[in-house]
């Protein structure tokens, strides 16, 4: 495995096992765990599981089995929540099982056989990924199947945006800029009974409570984007019942 240096740990792509993140992960192609999982799992310190590993790549060293080492332990690096740079190394399933013939409790052979578990439900992952039909019309159903689950992703990214995303800072400032230009419009304009309402920010006040009630929200800031025109036109036809 080759040397790569990581800004954060990012794992290229997980593969999940109900609620839990996975234990392996694709990396360079090739199904891969590393220290970190490995130490947290084990309730290990970091520091701890990168001696052992060092351990046995000495051994294999030794051995000489140099070439086995380089393909099986990878260096790379990740950022801790202080923001340091720190070692890390990753394994395929060879190179974790040396690294548990160290570990000889049975709670690390319940351990062993999880991690193993994993990594053949994701080389399976990786194989039904992979394999691509080879007539012209089962291409063809491919290419459709896949561009049917696109645009149903999209189409719920689309329900999303429409159903719960809010205006953004930009369309607060419209908002807000629109309510002083309207009640400015009214006040010096004589739309306004100046006996009931005898100041500008009584006039804001209302607007706001006004705008609130009719977009249902608990501030102007929670009306949802796909209502952003309709709550201008409502400032911008407002005015004080009485």
């Amino acid at each position: 495995m080759t040397e790569q240096i990581m800004v954060v740990d990012e794992k290229e792509e997980s593969f999940v096992k109900g609620d839990q993140e996975s234990l392996v992960f694709i990396k360079d192609n090739k199904v891969v765990t590393d220290s970190l999982t490995v130490a947290e799992v084990l309730k290990k310190q970091h520091k701890h599981v990168l001696r052992d590993i060092k351990v046995q790549m000495e051994k294999l060293e030794s051995a000489g089995e140099g070439k086995f080492t380089e393909s099986n332990f990878g260096l790379s690096f990740y950022k801790d929540v202080t923001g340091r740079t720190l070692q890390k190394i990753d394994m395929t399933e060879d190179a974790f099982t040396i690294l548990m013939f160290s570990y000889n409790t049975i709670e690390t052979m319940k351990i062993k056989v999880r991690f193993i578990e994993e990594f053949k439900r994701m080389r399976a992952f990786i194989e039904n990924q992979s394999i691509l039909p080879t007539d012209t019309f089962s291409q063809i159903e491919l290419l459709a199947t896949g561009t049917s689950n696109l645009n149903k992703r999209v189409s719920s990214l689309e329900q999303v945006v429409e159903k719960q995303l809010t205006v953004d800072y930009g369309q607060q400032r419209v908002i807000e800029k629109t309510k002083a230009k309207r009640i400015y419009f009214l006040w010096e304009n004589g739309h306004v009974d100046k006996e009931v309402h005898d100041s500008t920010r009584k006039l804001f006040g209302l607007l706001g409570r006004n705008l609130k009630d009719a977009f249902n929200v608990n501030s102007y800031r929670d009306i949802l984007k796909k209502d952003f025109e309709e709550a201008l036109n409502f400032v911008n036809g407002w005015r004080p019942m009485v």
